[in-house]
């Protein structure tokens, strides 16, 4: 008698499952070796200007666990600056707490992580300059116009996905701001975790 496709896979099924939650628990275990960690990279507002040499930011994060919480938490403190085309130089700085998943096991000593959080985000204030024109031989020269723009501070959702090989890691995020006027920047960084 040739067993039915159902009682099939029912028995590979039970077979796999303990499998399955030791790999997900794998992924989710907490790293107890590199919880703190120091980056750089580069970083854009919403212009995705990458290439511009002035486009930097540094920080440093910690990562912990909160009670029951089931995922990994990370804190991350980061300061940054941005050339814009029109000549202006923004600085930023940031606060954020981020929820860290790994939903895949390590592959090639690579792992796979998504992450997702809140955060404040605050901007220096700088002066820019408006108007103004090239001297033509007979035209007045239209008067430039400065201006001042204050301090702004916002706070933002982020999310993002990073990879991770022993201590050096990659990640990419997108901070977008809520319930406020801000930025959306997008910070690219390369870290090493101690």
């Amino acid at each position: 008698m040739r067993p039915s496709r159902f009682r099939v896979a029912l028995l590979v099924g039970s077979l796999l499952l303990p499998l399955s939650r030791r790999a997900t628990a794998c992924a989710q275990a907490a790293d107890t070796v590199h919880r703190y960690t120091l980056f750089g990279g580069t970083t854009t507002t919403s212009n995705f200007t990458w290439h511009h040499p002035g486009n930097a930011e540094i920080g440093g994060s910690v990562d912990f666990r909160l009670g029951d919480f089931p995922l990994p938490l990370r804190a991350s403190l980061a300061f940054g600056q941005e050339e814009q085309q029109i000549g202006t130089h923004l600085q930023f700085g940031s606060l954020s707490l981020d929820a860290i998943a790994r939903p895949v096991p390590t592959v090639f000593g690579t792992q796979l992580y998504l992450l997702g959080g809140l955060g404040l985000g605050t901007r220096g204030g700088y002066g820019h300059q408006a108007g103004g024109s090239y001297s033509i031989p007979g035209i007045p020269q239209a008067p430039y116009t400065y201006f001042n723009d204050g301090q702004k501070t916002w706070s933002f959702v982020e999310g993002g996905a990073g990879l991770e090989r022993g201590r050096l890691f990659m990640q990419m995020k997108m901070q977008a701001p809520v319930a406020s006027d801000g930025y959306v920047r997008v910070p690219i960084g390369f870290g090493w975790r101690f």
